[in-house]
């Protein structure tokens, strides 16, 4: 049997694209508002381990997916993040930064951690994907009993932060 390459070019190429659409729509099905977190381990730069889990029943905790080098993520920490936890964050709140920065060091997530007054961690593709965290930055808040009450990518107000989470603290 003799097949072109024009022919054998298009079979492989729609092959590819029906193979990645169908992974993208099962493998990495993103996490919903109103479903419950997946939960998830990661160490911080001091190489203690922690998991989402250890917060439930205790904790709102406001996850950002961020970049080490984004400006807008820069912008968002300083301007919103940082306002709201030092002004008005309650004590049964906890913010985490999830960097994808590949070379993002321990040194550098300690520093950041100090400068901010909140956990800067290097993460995992899988937990980015899980929670659809495609843009710098993209929070997601979680309740106490470990549901998403919210999720959006870019950069939020203070204000609108605050709102949030106090929706969730409820």
């Amino acid at each position: 049997m003799n097949v072109d390459t024009k022919t054998l070019f298009t079979v492989v190429l729609v092959a590819g694209i029906v193979g990645g659409f169908a992974l993208n729509n099962s493998l990495f099905n993103t996490i919903e508002v109103g479903a419950e977190a997946p939960d998830f381990t990661l160490m911080d730069p001091a190489g203690n381990e922690f998991s989402l889990s250890d917060f439930e029943g205790e904790k709102v905790i406001v996850l950002e997916f961020m970049n080490m080098r984004c400006g807008t993520c820069k912008n968002f920490e300083e301007n919103s993040l940082k306002s709201y936890c030092d002004d008005t964050m309650p004590e049964d709140v906890e913010v985490i930064s999830i960097t994808q920065t590949k070379n993002a060091d321990d040194d550098e997530l300690a520093e950041r951690t100090e400068e901010m007054g909140w956990k800067f961690i290097k993460g995992k593709n899988e937990i980015t994907d899980a929670f659809g965290a495609d843009r710098s930055p993209t929070v997601v808040i979680i309740d106490k009993n470990g549901m998403i009450t919210f999720s959006k990518s870019g950069a939020m107000s203070q204000s609108d932060l605050e709102k949030e989470v106090k929706a969730a603290l409820e």
